[in-house]
């Protein structure tokens, strides 16, 4: 089906209504290079102009070090996700918005001179401490919704905001560093301090992602749309031979179906050989795999979440030396649904679409 008529269905029944009720859902689509490319370009306007958190972290691009973004890892994929994320300024924001609710008036002077903005609305800076921890911080952190390491670790950011310590590294420097997967000089004591105990790893980061989607909707935004490329793990590195063989069954394929000598042309430049194109291994394709249908299976845990996942015509080939069939706890979520035999269902967990 075509791209445009995809967005239209995705855009008025999902990104317009059922991610801001907080409703979640996984897409699988595949398409060349540039309907993908228009697809993602879409989605990412829509999501600006309807209030949702719009993210496509990059799996074809070695990072700053020189190493994979790996993201096939969970906890990998948490840190993908939040890395724009502008902790500190949401957490001087909830702590404005709590202060304005009460009538407290900033009149121009930084959050931490707290004396200061009590002084000037005739209150006592320990009565707007204990106000702001039992009608604010309290509330977050019975929010078993969310995992207790994240719910303390914002409450300890917006703290940080409102009464700064004299620590050196600083709070705030300590949580961005351990919601970021770095670390720094003195981060263990420090997070033992605020009672947070284990970082970020491929144990929690399931539950650090479902708190963090939960929380980004009590923010500025309705939801969230993470575009996930998945054609960097179809790729493999193989021999002259085999490519030749997978590309003369494509064009048999592609000339029986009428295809055009232009249509022949894209089809040979998606097998031309890329210098220092990324690759995955067998071991982390296989992981993604199992990320994505597990995705499929947990999604009602998610709040407001779509998750958009690329693919390419390729992966459905039956020659491509990956391809859809490799992982069968997959292939019966996305792609044995009940279905017209006639008409494309723009609704459906796996679409194929096309440029018009």
């Amino acid at each position: 089906m075509s791209a445009d008529a995809w967005m239209h269905v995705i855009t008025a029944e999902y990104l317009h209504e059922y991610l801001p009720a907080g409703g979640s859902a996984v897409k699988v689509v595949s398409g060349n290079d540039e309907c993908l490319a228009k697809i993602q370009a879409q989605l990412s306007a829509v999501a600006e102009e309807t209030g949702l958190y719009y993210v496509a972290p990059r799996t074809d691009e070695f990072d700053a070090n020189g190493k994979r973004p790996d993201l096939h890892r969970i906890d990998k994929l948490f840190f993908a996700i939040t890395a724009s994320v502008p902790w500190v300024d949401l957490a001087i924001q909830q702590v404005q918005g709590f202060l304005a609710s009460k009538g407290i008036e900033i009149r121009g002077r930084a959050l931490d001179d707290l004396e200061g903005i009590a002084s000037d609305n005739g209150r006592d800076a320990n009565d707007l401490v204990n106000e702001y921890q039992r009608e604010l911080a309290t509330p977050q952190i019975r929010d078993h919704e969310m995992a207790i390491e994240f719910r303390t670790a914002l409450l300890a950011l917006q703290r940080a905001q409102l009464v700064p310590d004299s620590y050196t590294p600083s709070t705030t420097d300590i949580l961005l560093h351990w919601l970021s997967g770095q670390t720094a000089t003195g981060q263990a004591n420090a997070l033992k301090r605020l009672q947070i105990y284990e970082r970020i790893n491929q144990t929690n980061a399931r539950y650090m992602l479902m708190s963090f989607l939960r929380w980004v909707r009590k923010m500025r935004y309705n939801g969230s749309v993470i575009c996930l490329d998945f054609r960097p793990y179809e790729s493999v590195k193989i021999s002259k031979a085999q490519r030749d063989r997978i590309i003369l069954d494509q064009v048999k394929r592609a000339i029986a179906a009428g295809a055009s000598h232009q249509d022949l042309e894209g089809l040979m430049a998606e097998h031309t050989p890329v210098e220092n194109r990324l690759f995955y291994s067998k071991a982390a394709y296989m992981q993604m795999l199992s990320m994505m249908r597990r995705f499929i299976d947990e999604i009602d845990q998610f709040e407001g979440l779509l998750l958009v996942v690329l693919t390419s015509p390729a992966f459905y080939e039956p020659l491509s030396p990956r391809r859809y069939t490799d992982y069968d706890a997959l292939q019966t979520r996305i792609g044995l649904e009940v279905r017209d035999r006639d008409r494309p269902n723009p609704a459906a967990a796996l679409v194929h679409l096309e440029v018009e």
